[in-house]
């Protein structure tokens, strides 16, 4: 009758686990979108397999729900079907699927050795900085909005209504056939290098606030006009910041993996026999010899 005691008491356990269970309510990410076979698709699913996606794809995903829902269940599909083919148990596919493992184990532990660790300090930041000021500089900028448009004819048009009083911007976004039109052909700050060259040459020659005669590039035609011009200058160190940072970090990681691969081999003993190395090597340069006569 003792004996009965431990199975009775593991049943009762159960018993008070289904009950719990029957009273909690679903959740709405737990219903079934879609079954194939013995399997399903939930909300949960689908939103988690989203939500893993880089989020340039993530909002292409959100945008074609139900193509990407689509791809999901020819994923089960072929899987159910491989799986059933025995193609899980294939040698080759073993192989492979083992491979693979093992780059994700060894990437999980470079992250957790180097990577989490990885950190660079303010203090770190501002000695860079001093000690490489020379290498931070800020370009000489230039600001410029334009209008453009198809014909040369509505091009000179429009300087003659801007030498009558109209103002720039508010052509721009009537005229303009650029992208710049709405915020009043406005194209940000540049550098030189940056844009078309007959534009280019054109803003350069300009004064803040002048706006210049038709230039043709392969665009179009543009009435162009200079807003802004900024002079080079020392970057600060809030601008540099990022570019410190950046560096920094790649020195310190290519450092932290150096010391865990000098680590691991103290730790696990690592033994190259030269003499069989080497072998190698030769009858691999008496192979490549040989197909050669």
């Amino acid at each position: 009758m003792n004996n009965i005691k431990p199975y009775i008491l593991i049943l009762s356990a159960i018993s008070a686990i289904a009950i719990s269970g029957c009273g909690r309510s679903e959740s709405p990410d737990d219903k079934v979108i879609v079954k194939v076979s013995d399997s399903s698709i939930t909300v949960r699913d689908f939103k988690s397999r989203i939500a893993k996606l880089p989020p340039y794809y993530r909002k292409i995903a959100e945008k074609n729900k139900d193509r990407y829902l689509e791809e999901m269940i020819m994923e089960k599909l072929f899987y159910e079907d491989a799986v059933r083919k025995g193609l899980d148990r294939d040698k080759e596919v073993i192989e492979i699927v083992n491979q693979a493992k093992k780059k994700v184990v060894i990437a999980k532990l470079v992250e957790i050795e180097v990577e989490k660790k990885l950190k660079v300090s303010d203090e770190e930041l501002k000695q860079y900085y001093e000690a490489h000021k020379g290498e931070f500089k800020t370009p000489e900028l230039w600001r410029a909005s334009h209008i453009l448009v198809s014909g040369e004819k509505e091009a000179r048009d429009i300087l003659d209504a801007l030498s009558k009083g109209a103002k720039f911007e508010d052509l721009a976004k009537e005229k303009s056939m650029d992208a710049t039109a709405s915020r009043g052909g406005d194209i940000g700050f540049f550098r030189v290098g940056q844009l078309v060259p007959d534009f280019e040459k054109a803003c350069l020659k300009l004064n803040i606030g002048q706006t210049s005669d038709v230039v043709q590039t392969q665009f179009g035609y543009h009435i162009i006009k200079l807003t802004d011009k900024r002079e080079a200058g020392a970057e600060s160190f809030e601008m540099a910041r990022g570019k410190i940072e950046s560096e920094l970090k790649k020195k310190k990681r290519s450092e932290m993996f150096d010391k865990l691969v000098m680590d691991l081999k103290n730790k696990y003993g690592v033994e190259i026999k030269e003499d069989v190395f080497n072998a190698m090597e030769s009858t691999n340069r008496e192979g490549r010899g040989g197909g050669a006569k």
